[in-house]
């Protein structure tokens, strides 16, 4: 019985064994070796670029160039660390060494430059390390360039040489080592012994910092809204401005000259926040957003002398404070304090004060005070209660402000500069509210008031 369950055991095993894996599925269908200059892997060409030389001194970040291009290529850089006793031991044999050579006389000219370079680099970097306590490191770096065919990558190949060259490194292909180097740039930590010995280059923990490859312009934030291409390296720009984690607040400002496309782009920031049910107000001076309010099903407010929509300055909305917050006449007098501040010029604080008065004044004459309680009214049916919140009919009017003002001496001057708002050019102003505000989109348009 064991025997029979052990051969089935196998032949599952068998089966299964035979059948595709995971790896199976990432495996590449098709590769070639035999070209020295590149590795083709199925319908691509890779060939890798090792840095073997630095300039002495790097003012910028080694780099940086490169990483905000938009050049197909991957990018591997090897950091090791070296036992710093062992290294100053090792340091102080060489300086031993090349002092005895720079006092002889039997060298010629050019080998005693030699000598003396190396003995000075040598003292350098143990002063480093013993005064300063810098590491010393060996540096590898390989860039992999990848094109769909082999006249792009030799394009590709020497435009990153030119760069690179222009940044100060030496490189050189690896021809008849590329499945080494394409495995060293790959995300393995393998560090491939055939060419390792080429790439190497010793650096100082100072000097590391020339090597930092997070530095790409890019910004991608995951939830973010696609804003358009970087002009360096054309990588998409998804930015969430509402993700306060990451941004001190959600302002932004668009700058361009005329036909660059600002209105374009705002129109197509309007589109992709009502997308995502982001409440947007917009304030129209060239009446331009009409057509995208009425496409998204929004609220377009027509403000001026010819309009048949109008918002009371003076209404207290249920959506003006935030649930389970308490103070809704506190909090609409003082926006009015602002709003009159605009009406009537820059008030001193007497002035204020004595507004705030008539102002607290208007709105007792409509039954609304500080108590909360006094915005909502009752609606009887035949079985229930019900207490609902006042509505724009039940708010004072700014003619209602007017009477209260003409009647003290002291703000005379307030009654006669709101006397537009009440009887001229200005008086719909002076109306009840009879649009809805509760539209994720709301638009007013205020051509008329320029």
């Amino acid at each position: 019985m064991k025997e029979a369950i052990k051969n089935k055991s196998k032949q599952i095993l068998e089966i299964l064994t035979g059948g595709r894996t995971n790896n199976d599925k990432i495996y590449p269908t098709y590769i070639n070796l035999n070209n020295p200059k590149y590795i083709e892997i199925e319908d691509k060409y890779y060939s890798t670029l090792l840095i073997v030389n630095y300039y002495r001194e790097q003012s910028d970040l080694l780099l940086k160039s490169l990483i905000d291009t938009n050049i197909n290529m991957n990018i591997s850089m090897f950091y090791e660390k070296k036992d710093s006793y062992k290294m100053i031991r090792e340091l102080t044999y060489h300086i031993g060494n090349t002092g005895v050579d720079l006092e002889s006389k039997n060298q010629n000219s050019q080998d005693i430059d030699l000598v003396a370079y190396t003995h000075n680099d040598a003292k350098y970097i143990r002063k480093q390390m013993q005064v300063n306590n810098e590491e010393l490191y060996f540096l590898y770096i390989y860039i992999t360039v990848f094109a769909k065919d082999t006249r792009e990558l030799e394009y590709l190949l020497n435009k990153v040489e030119g760069m690179i060259q222009s940044k100060g490194m030496q490189s050189r292909r690896a021809y008849f080592r590329q499945e080494q180097a394409f495995i060293s740039s790959l995300p393995l930590m393998q560090n491939h012994e055939d060419v390792k010995q080429v790439t190497r280059r010793n650096i100082l923990t100072s000097g590391l910092i020339s090597t930092y490859p997070f530095i790409s312009s890019s910004l991608f934030d995951e939830n973010g809204i696609y804003i358009g291409t970087n002009i360096y390296n054309h990588s998409l720009v998804f930015v969430d401005r509402y993700d306060t984690n990451k941004y001190k607040n959600a302002n932004i400002s668009i700058f361009g000259t005329s036909g660059a496309g600002k209105s374009f782009y705002t129109k197509l920031l309007i589109l992709r926040n009502a997308m995502l049910g982001i409440k947007q107000y917009i304030i129209d001076p060239e009446r331009e957003y009409e057509n995208v309010c009425n496409n998204l099903g929004g609220t377009f407010i027509k403000l001026g002398p010819t309009s048949d929509t109008y918002i009371n300055v003076l209404d207290i909305r249920k959506e003006s404070i935030e649930e389970n917050e308490k103070g809704y006449l506190a909090t609409k007098i003082g926006k009015l304090i602002g709003f009159f501040n605009l009406v009537f010029g820059q008030m001193d604080e007497e002035e204020k004060a004595i507004l705030e008065e008539k102002l607290i004044e208007c709105y007792a004459k409509k039954g609304i005070t500080f108590d909360d309680k006094s915005l909502y009214k009752q609606e009887t049916d035949k079985i229930t209660i019900t207490q609902i919140f006042k509505t724009s009919k039940d708010m004072p009017l700014l003619e209602d402000l007017y009477h209260i003002l003409e009647q003290d001496p002291k703000t005379q001057i307030f009654k006669t500069k709101l006397i537009p708002f009440v009887k001229g050019s200005l008086k719909f102003f002076n109306q009840y509210t009879n649009i809805e505000m509760n539209e994720n989109l709301i638009v007013a348009d205020i051509y008329e008031l320029r």
